[in-house]
């Protein structure tokens, strides 16, 4: 599906004019091309800004699967050479100037090919594309207007849930708040509506929006909520029952973050939502339970009945918590946090692999299973617990299928795949391959994702605000019969005892597990 990110990027934008490149030696200005997968498959729309200011050379990639971070560019004359990454794998653009457009190659993952840029004008500032909420009443209709023609037309089946008139209610309702209501509720509100849509990668995302992230990690262990990391200076919060936010009952607030999580998807998943949002400033000022969103008033209650208040300064984007767990520093699940995927020898013929995401997997993979023929490995434990997705198909090639064709570790009791409610997109549909395709036993927590779901994103962004709104585009069926779930084979979940203890019960159980 074709986005409309080009044309958005027209709007309220500062142009940097094309004199500015001499200092930089290297082509500037506003390009657009459309590149369509090697399967055949989706049309990826690309916006690349050159800019040549004052911190020098720079490129910035927005496409319609999202913005790509560049992690390095390299102008000379009349070429360039590009490195990013989408999050999901890594990419590179060789370019030279053809005419006023660029033309040459591009890798993205395992596809590449070649890729010609057409110049739509000149570059647009390095903050152009920031978002803002500080927008005036009409700015915010218009935004709101735009959102209402728009998202209908590039989600797959916006109203598989709600209706339209639903939808459009709410829009309506939103519009009218425009004149007294401040940019964080505005945002908010404008979530709150995507969320109701459904699926989990439909929503609002604002990349390097100032969230006011409050210093404190929560969980929920039954009805309590416990903060469970806490930065240094309020280390006395580690372990306590959250009571109130800002005067509001935690039920109340707990309710009012529902609200901003996919309606459509299994509690697991708006749970740890849900989580976040209570840690936000922003979300807890847009939804009344704070009435600053700098800070906010935690009231909690310690193990031992003491009730106390603490107020959290929110932290400015690019400040550091480091937060102080109360998980033990030497979990295995909790070491090379940095590595999308790793392995490590245990005892008893064990090999464990943390799977957290999908770059360079073909070569982790193929070390994975070099590491089990050489210690002749009798249990593999598949670590899926943080992997918030990446490419399905990739994961079926590297993992599931190679897996399913070992015989000597594609056996019951041989095999092990944990996972929990964040496991996420490609990794809830590669758990469920496993699941189906293999001899794998999966422990822990049921995926909060739904198998049959909407998913595929692509992207738009707003006029005024520039927040982006993602689109489901894609159904996917990956539960051709059963509950409309991917539920462990052996269910175990973490208490707070457990925490306490320093226990990780998922991975203690299948330990103890003897092989046939």
């Amino acid at each position: 599906m074709r986005t409309a990110i080009v044309f958005l990027l027209g709007f309220a934008l500062c142009p940097v004019t094309a004199a500015l490149a001499a200092p930089c030696g290297g082509p500037t200005g506003l390009y657009h091309a459309a590149v369509k997968k090697m399967d055949g498959s989706i049309f990826i729309d690309i916006t690349l800004n050159l800019v040549c200011d004052k911190n020098g050379y720079a490129a910035q990639l927005y496409t319609s699967m999202g913005d790509f971070q560049v992690k390095d560019a390299t102008a000379r004359r009349s070429t360039v050479e590009i490195s990013f990454d989408s999050g999901a794998s890594l990419g590179s653009l060789t370019l030279a100037q053809n005419g006023s457009d660029l033309a040459g190659r591009f890798t993205f993952g395992t596809d590449h090919g070649r890729i010609r840029f057409a110049r739509t004008g000149n570059a647009l500032a390095s903050d152009a594309m920031k978002p803002r909420t500080d927008l005036t009443a009409e700015q915010w209709r218009e935004d709101i207007d735009f959102y209402a023609r728009e998202f209908p037309k590039h989600h797959a089946n916006a109203f598989f849930r709600i209706g339209r008139p639903a939808f459009e209610s709410e829009v309506a309702k939103l519009k009218a708040r425009a004149d007294t209501a401040n940019g964080d509720e505005m945002f908010i509100g404008l979530q709150a509506i995507t969320k109701s849509i459904g699926d989990g990668h439909t929503g609002i995302f604002a990349l390097g929006y100032d969230r006011r992230v409050m210093p404190i990690e929560i969980a929920k262990f039954g009805d309590d909520l416990r903060i469970v990391a806490t930065g240094a200076d309020y280390k006395k919060l580690l372990g306590t029952r959250i009571v109130k936010i800002g005067g509001v009952p935690i039920g109340e607030a707990w309710s009012r973050v529902m609200t901003l999580t996919p309606a459509g998807e299994l509690e697991q998943l708006r749970r740890s939502d849900a989580l976040v949002y209570l840690a936000r400033g922003y979300a807890l000022h847009g939804l009344d339970i704070i009435p600053n969103r700098n800070h906010a008033i935690y009231t909690v209650k310690d193990d031992s009945g003491h009730t106390f208040d603490v107020d959290l300064a929110g932290l400015a984007p690019g400040e550091d918590p480091k937060l102080i767990s109360a998980y033990p520093d030497n979990a295995l699940r909790l070491q090379n946090k940095n590595a999308n995927f790793w392995c490590k020898a245990l005892e008893d013929a064990t090999v464990y692999c943390s799977w957290r995401g999908y770059q360079d997997l073909d070569s982790k993979a193929k070390d994975m299973f070099a590491l089990i023929d050489k210690t002749k490995a009798e249990k593999l434990i598949l670590d899926m617990r943080d992997n918030g997705g990446g490419d399905n198909t990739v994961g079926d090639a590297d993992i599931v299928k190679p897996l399913v064709k070992r015989s000597d570790i594609n056996r019951k009791k041989h095999f092990y795949v944990l996972i929990g409610a964040e496991t996420f997109s490609a990794a809830m549909n590669n758990a469920a391959q496993l699941q189906d395709e293999t001899n794998a036993i999966l422990v822990g927590e049921t995926i909060g994702e739904k198998p049959n779901s909407y998913q595929e994103p692509r992207q738009f962004r707003l006029p005024n605000s520039h927040l982006i709104v993602r689109a489901s585009t894609l159904y996917y069926e990956f539960r051709k019969k059963g509950p409309d779930e991917i539920a462990p084979d052996k269910t175990i979940i973490p208490s707070w005892a457990d925490v306490k203890a320093g226990r990780d019960p998922v991975l203690d159980w299948v330990l103890v597990q003897k092989v046939n």
